[in-house]
């Protein structure tokens, strides 16, 4: 008879050596299923992101870049005022007519992850009575409005146009 001591450890058995070759495969076939699964989404994923990437909601935030820099310019020119957005931009009157390819982002800088994009820019001025009507600012003896629309183009295509109203600060529209 042999006597074992306390500190002798039992010999494993099958179960605890590791599993069989059916688990193993049965594990393969639960990562592999979650690996397609995984890699499935993340292609439709990518679809969805070109969607919005290409479309109406990227014009969007472009033309909104262009009205946050309409917003911070002023409205009349001080004398000697340095142009604060692109080359030639002192007041929000120069921004009538302007077109910006490569697209600036609200602090002047170009936004080169859209090389293909355009954002085109017209101001002008209504009769608050009549907005279709547009009027001299500087004649017209009536109440105003100031619409700031901006274009945007996809190369050729036009993606959106986004008009804002605008009223000269201290104005009483």
């Amino acid at each position: 008879m042999t006597s074992t001591t306390p500190f002798q450890r039992p010999q494993p058995t099958r179960g605890t050596r590791g599993g069989t070759f059916a688990e193993l495969m049965l594990a393969t076939l639960i990562v592999g299923t979650t690996v397609v699964a995984s890699t499935a989404s993340l292609s439709e994923s990518a679809e969805v992101y070109q969607f919005f990437a290409e479309g109406p909601h990227e014009a969007l935030m472009l033309a909104q870049e262009i009205h946050e820099a309409a917003i911070m310019l002023p409205w009349e020119a001080e004398a000697g005022a340095p142009a604060t957005f692109g080359d030639d931009v002192v007041t929000i009157w120069d921004l009538d007519a302007a077109e910006f390819k490569p697209p600036l982002s609200a602090e002047a800088v170009t936004i080169v992850s859209h090389p293909t994009w355009t954002q085109r820019v017209t101001v002008r001025t209504v009769d608050l009575e009549n907005p279709t009507v547009e009027v001299d600012p500087d004649t017209f003896e009536g109440d105003t409005l100031t619409e700031l629309k901006v274009t945007i183009l996809n190369g050729p295509t036009e993606v959106g146009v986004y008009p804002w109203w605008l009223s000269e600060p201290g104005s009483d529209t």
